[in-house]
């Protein structure tokens, strides 16, 4: 819903990340962008019944991934939000005043069937994760993955055991990062982790995704605002 950039005349594009998931009759918002109103344009746009939501993730407390939140509280009063550690004051307190239910994140929940929202991870700033276990795979969602793509797949490779990293979308922080980060980043996706589908948006970066494309294409999965991904 949310994504620097659109391809869709009707969607608009801003540096921050809102998606939309449907997991069986799970429907979640992952993040929810820079501002209400960029929401609530994409969501209507994009036909999202926001009042049908079970559940809001905010994967850390940066301004462009937190501010569609009074839209939210609006649209869909009481809905529980899982906020990042250490943020109880501040952005738990903005969701209560948008009449949302704050919940921090300070170890592994499991609030779904099948659907896990990791430990807090230290990039800075404190960050976790979305996990979606199917059949013995996972996809993992990321805000920004501020603590580096090796750690986050250690951290959740880790708690999983043998169940295979399939899938991991959103930020990876690589926008301004040495093409050494890069390369060591695309390598810890495809070779120890063994990650099938890569789908970078919102801090990405152009060089990671140029990398991806042109090297590993059967793994790269282009996507912004209006794109639909099916795992």
């Amino acid at each position: 819903m949310v994504d620097n950039e659109s391809r869709n005349h009707r969607l608009k594009g801003a540096y921050g990340l809102s998606l939309y998931i449907e997991y069986e009759t799970t429907y979640l918002v992952f993040d929810t962008g820079p501002s209400s109103d960029l929401l609530q344009l994409n969501a209507e746009a994009l036909n999202v019944d926001m009042e049908l939501i079970d559940g809001v993730i905010v994967s850390h407390i940066h301004s462009d991934h937190v501010g569609g939140m009074p839209y939210i509280g609006w649209v869909s009063p009481y809905t529980k939000v899982y906020i990042p550690y250490d943020s109880l004051l501040s952005l738990g307190r903005t969701a209560r005043s948008h009449g949302l239910v704050p919940v921090e994140v300070s170890e592994w929940m499991n609030p779904w069937p099948s659907v896990y929202v990791s430990k807090p991870v230290s990039g800075p700033p404190w960050e976790h994760f979305l996990v979606i276990e199917d059949s013995g795979r996972l996809v993992v969602f990321s805000g920004c993955m501020h603590p580096g793509v090796a750690k986050t797949l250690s951290e959740i490779s880790t708690y999983f055991e043998d169940k295979r990293i399939y899938g991991v979308i959103g930020g990876f922080h690589l926008a301004n990062a040495p093409k050494k980060h890069v390369l060591k980043a695309i390598d810890s996706l495809v070779y120890t982790y063994g990650v099938r589908k890569v789908v970078p948006l919102h801090c990405s970066g152009e060089l990671f995704k140029s990398i991806l494309s042109k090297e590993y294409p059967d793994i790269y999965v282009e996507a912004g605002v209006g794109a639909t991904v099916e795992f």
